[in-house]
């Protein structure tokens, strides 16, 4: 089938030929899966972004926030993430699922509502520490349970919707923070910032409650309830068991651990992850502390609404994107354009001097960055498809590692005191940006290389296994004659 038939072909949510049970059971997999998983990471990020929302609507001059303080907070956020990321991990294979997660909602959204009344910088970096360590196990856990319940073909688009609640969560933030200021600030004597973490409390608190309702565990342990019945959750097992997709759980050992870290995926893509970690942040708060910072004065429904189009730029080649990625097999192309796109937007910020519309080009185009976890996450899965201790390993370094230097490095880069013009960090961007496009050529050569290899193998096998048949038939053909 040609690439235009591929991706003409399949405009469907369920696999063609499924029963009408296989039906009802993944329309009910998808509302208690995603429902609660597409809101809770849509709380996350509107949490998380609600920070840079509130500092440039008066939270600086409110609680006396001075220098690189912004980017200090969020070097707390990342710490105790970090620092919580094993316990989580190992709570999650030994505790019910369907009770951590939305127990860990309601812990988030209290704490995001502390911020609401914090009156200096300690007790936001209070506030900042505990929503750290009650996000931990909300991204991992809920991937963890898609991939428990779904087949193979049915994940990709199920991953898109998932991946595309944290730049929806981004935008909603900028559209409430607008809305708080300029319909409740001041209100029974509240700030407008402050509104804005009271009302992303109001929004966290009936999520974890669709999580205690209808959020299942693994199909292994997950008991009949007025949700899902006993004969569904054996069609579940069944459905999984059909793909081998059981017998993928195994513990990681320490010879599995040295075997892929002499590998090249291993290498590239926590690499490739890194470089995305760190391109996908000048879009965001930097974009934000320009705006407030520019003599053109914008606004401040201007400040935090003109972030968002970068947002809805990541929804877009998100959906797009892995759409076509599933369709041809090709990771490359996808994340290559996105490579470019941020490579060029940094280049232009380095140059500076250009017209005002052609810096918010590169503003808005870093939204392109975001869309690569989708693909960068499913090009690393291709390549190491076969070995289940290799995509675990891999696809946690990806995370892991992404993040430890995300939580240090724009406090270097992006010093809040240089807003609007962030010279130091914007060449690093350009930098991190070419390297990104030279990295994805090299992953695209070493797996087409990898490719080869693998069909050769295939060959020889199909060969070898000819050459024996021949041989049994030889034999038998010569014991009839005697």
């Amino acid at each position: 089938m040609t690439t235009r038939g591929k991706l003409l072909d399949g405009w469907h949510w369920y696999r063609p030929g499924i029963s009408r049970e296989e039906k009802i059971l993944i329309f009910k997999l998808d509302l208690s899966i995603l429902l609660f998983g597409c809101l809770s990471t849509f709380t996350k990020t509107l949490d998380n972004q609600a920070l840079t929302n509130a500092y440039v609507t008066g939270m600086e001059q409110d609680i006396g926030l001075t220098g690189n303080d912004l980017n200090y907070l969020t070097a707390v956020y990342y710490s105790s993430y970090l620092s919580f990321m094993i316990p989580a991990s190992f709570m999650l294979t030994r505790l019910p699922i369907s009770r951590i997660l939305p127990t860990m909602e309601i812990l988030w959204g209290f704490s995001t509502f502390g911020c609401a009344w914090v009156h200096n910088l300690n007790q936001l970096y209070v506030c900042r520490f505990f929503l750290g360590a009650t996000e931990t196990v909300s991204f991992t856990g809920v991937i963890y349970v898609i991939g428990s319940w779904y087949k193979r073909d049915e994940l990709a688009t199920r991953m898109a919707l998932f991946q595309i609640s944290a730049p929806l969560g981004s935008m909603i933030s900028g559209y409430l923070q607008t809305a708080a200021y300029n319909h409740l600030n001041g209100r029974y004597g509240i700030q407008g910032w402050r509104w804005l973490f009271i009302i992303c409390f109001c929004i966290t608190f009936p999520c974890a409650v669709i999580g205690y309702v209808c959020f299942p565990n693994q199909p292994n342990n997950t008991k009949p309830s007025w949700w899902l019945k006993q004969s569904e959750i054996d069609l579940a097992t069944k459905r999984l068991e059909e793909e081998g997709i059981m017998k993928l759980e195994k513990k990681i050992n320490w010879r599995g651990l040295t075997r892929v870290l002499k590998s090249w995926p291993w290498y590239c893509f926590v690499f490739a992850w890194c470089l995305y970690d760190q391109n996908q942040f000048w879009g965001t708060t930097p974009f934000s502390l320009y705006l407030k910072a520019s003599p053109r004065h914008y606004s401040v429904s201007q400040i935090n609404n003109y972030p968002t189009v970068g947002k809805a730029i990541a929804i877009v080649l998100t959906v797009v994107g892995s759409y076509y990625s599933d369709k041809t097999g090709d990771r490359f192309g996808p994340t290559l354009l996105g490579a470019i796109l941020v490579a060029s937007g940094s280049i232009v910020l380095v140059v500076w001097n250009v017209p005002e519309g052609a810096r918010f080009y590169a503003f808005f185009i870093d939204g392109a960055e975001t869309a690569m976890s989708s693909f960068l996450m499913s090009w690393a899965s291709d390549v190491v498809k076969h070995d289940s201790e290799a995509r675990s390993i891999i696809t946690a370094s990806m995370n892991c590692i992404g993040q430890v230097f995300l939580a240090w490095v724009p406090i270097f880069t992006f010093n809040v005191s240089k807003a609007p013009r962030f010279t130091v960090g914007f060449i690093f961007s350009m930098v991190t940006g070419i390297l990104h496009v030279l990295l994805a050529c090299l992953i695209q050569v070493l797996d087409v290389r990898r490719k080869r290899k693998e069909k050769q193998r295939i060959l020889l096998i199909g060969v070898e296994q000819d050459n024996h048949t021949t041989v049994i038939e030889s034999s038998s053909s010569t014991d009839e004659k005697q």
